[in-house]
């Protein structure tokens, strides 16, 4: 089952078990559609594990194609409606598959019967941070706050923002979302006091956190992260407030069962490399052990979480 728990120390057995001869991929080059710009979070994501993917044994060869646009559902359609023959795969999110279907009422697809999920291939807690100088120096310290403050995303809809409302709704914080157009304003604007919060991947606050400009004080992850193990997780003090940032492996609806397996032994292989597992650690990222049938109910479950957050919150995207 996906537990959302590192496992980037996979097992040796791995490697052997994806070693195994396979046959050849019916396609070659494979269309990899991902829906976001390059650049961002999901293309470095994907950047890091395509080359490492396509090196191991009867891994589809994999070519990037970054088609963005609407939050990630213009490229995720696209793959939807590409024929299931093993001549395209893509990446799908916590934004296409996880938050997207109830901030978009149309997305022009569906997110259960449209894809072929194959294996998460990353996902990355939450981080919430505050100016160096803050008065709030710890969780708790936050948690006794009574007065309105402000948190910075880097935009509408995404994981910063949504992270924002799981706290203020498991707390009580007053809170107000300040949106961004992108991480950079939302940053510069904590380092020069002008908000009291971010709400940001662990991998983007971590700079901040390193140089001393920022402080981090807590992570939605399922418990502390290596990153910053003295930072407290929120679940520690706060009932169902896991987030990650997450990006999985997909492929249209009716993807052959012969060509899932093989994504899959691929996918085991790439992550007992010790050179993406140390990349991977770099960035906070985490693995489970790719298995499509627990994919697909892990998706149903981010599905259903982020409904009822956005619900709740009123949250709608002009």
């Amino acid at each position: 089952m996906l537990n959302r728990r590192s496992t980037l120390a996979l097992p040796a057995l791995l490697l052997a078990r994806g070693a195994a001869a396979q046959p050849a991929w019916p396609f070659r080059p494979v269309r990899y559609i991902v829906p976001y710009p390059p650049g961002g979070g999901a293309d470095t994501i994907a950047r890091m594990f395509v080359p490492v993917f396509n090196e191991q044994p009867g891994a589809p060869q994999l070519v990037i194609d970054n088609r963005g646009g609407a939050g990630g559902n213009i490229g995720a359609e696209m793959l939807a409606k590409t024929a299931p023959d093993g001549a395209t795969l893509g990446q799908i999110t916590i934004g296409t598959h996880g938050t997207n279907p109830t901030l978009f009422p149309r997305q022009g697809f569906d997110p259960f019967t449209d894809f072929t999920p194959i294996a998460l291939i990353g996902q990355q807690p939450v981080t919430i941070s505050v100016h160096k100088d803050s008065p709030v120096r710890t969780l708790a310290d936050l948690l006794r706050q009574t007065g309105e403050l402000t948190c910075g995303s880097s935009g509408n809809g995404t994981s910063g923002h949504l992270t924002t409302e799981v706290l203020k709704a498991r707390s009580g914080l007053k809170l107000q979302h300040v949106p961004y157009r992108g991480s950079g304003p939302c940053w510069a604007d904590l380092v020069a006091k002008r908000i009291d919060l971010v709400a940001e991947n662990i991998h983007v606050a971590l700079p901040f956190h390193r140089a001393g400009d920022t402080r981090i004080i807590a992570v939605t992850g399922r418990g502390r992260n290596s990153l910053v193990p003295d930072v407290p997780a929120l679940l520690e003090v706060l009932p169902e407030s896991v987030v990650y940032s997450w990006n999985g492996l997909a492929g249209p609806a009716g993807l052959p069962a012969p060509l899932v397996r093989q994504a899959v032994a691929a996918c085991k292989a790439a992550f007992a490399q010790p050179g993406l597992q140390a990349r991977y650690a770099e960035l906070g990222l985490e693995t489970t052990e790719p298995d499509p049938d627990a994919f697909m109910t892990f998706i149903r479950s981010e599905i259903a979480f982020w409904r009822k957050i956005i619900t709740e919150a009123g949250i709608k995207l002009e």
